[in-house]
Formats: C-alpha cells, sequence, structure tokens
C-alpha cells in the first residue's frame, strides 16, 4: 500500500507540474485518464487503511457515549470514494500541491460526530478529550469554531493509536440540525465551478442558517492543548 502511494505521488506531481491550473478549475470533464487514475489509486489507498483502523476506533467513539451524548452519521464514517476523489483534486488546486500531496493532508477520511445535549456541552466535550488522550489518541488539531461566521461546533482532528487520521466532530442537536440543513449550500460554495452569483446566494445561505444556532453557554471558551 505504501509502494502504491509513493507511485501515485510521483505521477500526480509530474502531472500537475504540466497542467495548468486554470485547467484544473474548468471541469473534472477534463480531466486526463491518467489523473484520474491517480485520484482513484490515492483514494482507494486512504479508504483502506482507514477500514483497516475503523472497528477499533468505532469502539472507542463508542465509548464516549452515555446519557445525553451519542455518535450519528456512523454509515458514513468512512469517506465515499468519489467523493474523496473529488476533495483530493479540490484541495490540489486550492492549495497549488500535487495530487499526491493532497491526499496526504486529508484528515476526515475516517470521520465521527459525537452530538451532546445542550446544558452538558462544555462538560463533556472535555471529558471526552481527555478519555481519547489517555487512550493513545493524539490532538492534531482543536479547532472551536463556536461564534465563526459559517460552522458552529467543535472539529478535532486527531491521530490514533495505529496512527491512523480521525476526525471527530463535537455538536449539539441543534448545532448537528443546522450543520445538515447546510449541506447543499455548502457544497455550492466550495464548488469551484460556481459562479460568483451562486457562490453569493449560498454565502448569504449559510450565513442565515449559521444565525439559527444556539451556542450552549460557555461552549466558544473550550479549549485543548
Amino acid at each position: 500500500m505504501n509502494q502504491m502511494k509513493k507511485i501515485s505521488k510521483n505521477i500526480s506531481s509530474n502531472i500537475t507540474k504540466k497542467i495548468q491550473l486554470q485547467y484544473m478549475r474548468a471541469s473534472l470533464a477534463k480531466i486526463t485518464a491518467v489523473m484520474v487514475v491517480t485520484m482513484t489509486v490515492l483514494a482507494q489507498s486512504l479508504i483502506a487503511e482507514a477500514q483497516a483502523a475503523e472497528p477499533e476506533v468505532t469502539r472507542d467513539m463508542r465509548a464516549l457515549e452515555q446519557r445525553g451524548a451519542y455518535l450519528t452519521g456512523l454509515t458514513h464514517r468512512i469517506k465515499a470514494e468519489d467523493s474523496l476523489m473529488h476533495k483530493i483534486l479540490n484541495d490540489a488546486v486550492t492549495d497549488n500541491v500535487n495530487l499526491g500531496q493532497a491526499a496526504d493532508g486529508i484528515g476526515d477520511v475516517l470521520r465521527y460526530t459525537l452530538v451532546i445535549k445542550d446544558e452538558d456541552y462544555c462538560r463533556r466535550v472535555p471529558e471526552a478529550m481527555q478519555k481519547l488522550t489517555a487512550g493513545g489518541y493524539q490532538v492534531v488539531k482543536f479547532n472551536n469554531a463556536w461564534g465563526g461566521r459559517f460552522y458552529q461546533g467543535i472539529n478535532v482532528q486527531l491521530l490514533s493509536p495505529a496512527g491512523v487520521k480521525t476526525e471527530l466532530q463535537f455538536h449539539t442537536p441543534g448545532s448537528y440540525e443546522i450543520k445538515q440543513a447546510s449541506h447543499a449550500v455548502y457544497e455550492i460554495r466550495r464548488n469551484p465551478d460556481s459562479t460568483p452569483e451562486e457562490t453569493a446566494a449560498a454565502t448569504a445561505q449559510s450565513l442565515a442558517y449559521n444565525a439559527l444556532v444556539k451556542m450552549p453557554p460557555g461552549a466558544k471558551n473550550i479549549k485543548w492543548s
């Protein structure tokens, strides 16, 4: 699998040097067959790694569930191949890196969402983090987005004890509901093929959705170091 990744990175590096960034943005239909193969190999390699780690990580995430706190979206805990391929390409374009580098930067192939009722949120987020780190998880990034413009919640990037990247989102029932409802406009905003008018309309809708979320007392001050 590691050798496959190396081959894919070499291919993607050579391809990216030869193709104009503007051409890559234009349309998925214009991508060369070799790039599609490269993205497929990279995506399948990431998914295989996530699948191998998933049983143990899911067990650890389920251990965080208790009265008033539950996991949701488990059927989608491993990102789908087509979605992953799209993210690899989009990140390569946005960050001006080759496909292999873009794939290496993806941290949510294996992802989980813990929904916690509002009154327990500020207590149980640190408790969950303490439990995970005590069990061998490393915190790569802890992003508290409460009070932000487009997203309300906490997003944590972790390394599992086996060294596999894992994402964990902490939501309240309300923030999760709005996140799901606003997913369509989020996709429009991040799509490089969206027109300026479409992006502007989606941005306005995102802000309107975001304004509906009720922040639990003290949520904005939750930190982890």
